[in-house]
């Protein structure tokens, strides 16, 4: 009995229709761009959005031991947001007086830093010249000359100042902006603390199956151990280089060590960019307070010596292995979150990479992505598994 013969035509049309189903690389390039604008352009409500996210998975383990207690979820959430509120309240308080007197000097300061940084200048220059000439004379100091009124670097300061000056007041105007951020995000916190159960609930009814729900609830308990656990004990880690970096700048004679204290743990978040900037912003601080190279220098190196030491001993000792990220795409990610949202961004960027690894690795799809940013060093296959196997001779031969 002859077969009968194929319909073409039903299985072009098939063909045609997963064709349409599968995107194109141009709508992928298209789609992407527009979702980096819209990133971009909804900083103001998506950066507090991602803090609160952020802090919800630091703070949902301790309330879950409070409630295990008796103690009710709403009551325990209000207490970790007031908690928090009152030390962001007490920091800004603290640090009102003395941002309040640089604001009032700002003119003086800015000329002083001026002066100092080209009595330095002449300084570098004057040990220069005096290894040349093998001479043994003593570094002199910075304390700069007196600036003559009618300068000849009077048109530069004033541009200096003017710039500086333009500067604070963009910053003092963003300021209430920023205040009504943290608000937000503490009471969008307060709400994600307060609603915990009813979410992780809701997010396992979406699925079907006993398999998935528990896949699910799995899930969930793994990214708020990991990215809970990491989140803490990063803080923990920069908390204490802050007053360590605190207390070494106020045994050093430095100005405002708590400005200090604070300004280390929030650049301790930001890998690598963060030490090189607090290294700098010390040693300019130092420059300015400091008439000797040599108090300045040591200032510097202090600040960079308990940074090394927080980095290459403590977090590698305390912080997990396996969450631990490659070092590219945490530098490649800085960058990015910096291009997308300032210095905020920087902030957060290394949290959300470590948020997308511990998600990505729940996901069976997604372990390369999670793998690609793993720190940990892969064990390559030997080189005899990479050989090609000989072929066999056909029967043909």
């Amino acid at each position: 009995m002859p077969l009968p013969a194929p319909d073409l035509k039903r299985s072009d049309d098939a063909g045609a229709e997963r064709r349409a189903a599968v995107p194109s690389t141009a709508v992928v390039g298209i789609f992407i761009i527009l979702l980096l604008a819209a990133i971009q352009y909804a900083r103001e409500f998506l950066l507090p959005v991602v803090v609160a996210l952020l802090l919800f998975f630091v703070f949902v383990p301790l309330q879950r031991r409070a409630q295990r207690i008796g103690l009710p979820g709403s009551g325990v959430a209000a207490v970790l947001v007031l908690s928090l509120l009152m030390g962001i309240a007490a920091i800004f308080f603290l640090l009102s007086g003395p941002i309040m007197e640089v604001a009032n000097n700002l003119p003086d300061i800015v000329r002083d830093i001026t002066a100092r940084i080209e009595a330095a200048r002449d300084v570098f220059l004057a040990v220069i010249q005096n290894f040349r000439a093998g001479a043994e004379n003593d570094i002199p100091d910075l304390r700069p000359a007196r600036i003559a009124e009618d300068g000849e670097n009077g048109d530069e300061e004033d541009d200096l100042l003017m710039s500086t000056v333009s500067g604070a007041l963009l910053y003092l105007t963003e300021t209430p902006a920023m205040v009504a951020q943290v608000i937000f995000a503490l009471v969008l916190l307060f709400f994600l603390l307060s609603s915990s159960d009813l979410i992780y609930l809701k997010i396992i009814q979406s699925f079907d199956g006993f398999g998935e729900k528990r896949a699910a609830l799995t899930a969930l308990r793994e990214v708020e151990r990991n990215l809970g656990g990491y989140l803490g004990t990063v803080s923990l880690i920069n908390a204490g280089l802050g007053v360590s970096i605190g207390l070494a700048m106020w045994a050093l004679g430095m100005p405002v060590p708590l400005l200090f204290a604070v300004l280390a743990f929030l650049l301790n978040f930001i890998p690598y960019l963060g030490a090189v900037m607090g290294v700098v912003l010390a040693s300019v601080v130092a420059l300015l307070w400091f008439n000797t190279l040599s108090s300045v220098l040591l200032v510097g190196g202090v600040y960079l010596l308990l940074t090394s030491l927080e980095g290459q001993l403590i977090t590698p000792a305390f912080l997990a292995k396996r969450l631990r990220m490659n070092t590219v795409l945490v530098f490649l990610s800085v960058a990015f979150w910096a291009w997308m949202w300032s210095f905020l961004g920087m902030l957060i960027a290394v949290p959300i990479l470590v948020a997308l690894r511990v998600i990505a690795e729940q996901v069976p799809r997604w372990h390369v992505f999670a793998n690609l940013l793993s720190g940990s060093a892969a064990q390559l296959p030997a080189t005899s598994e990479l050989e090609m196997p000989p072929s066999r001779p056909s029967d043909a031969d």
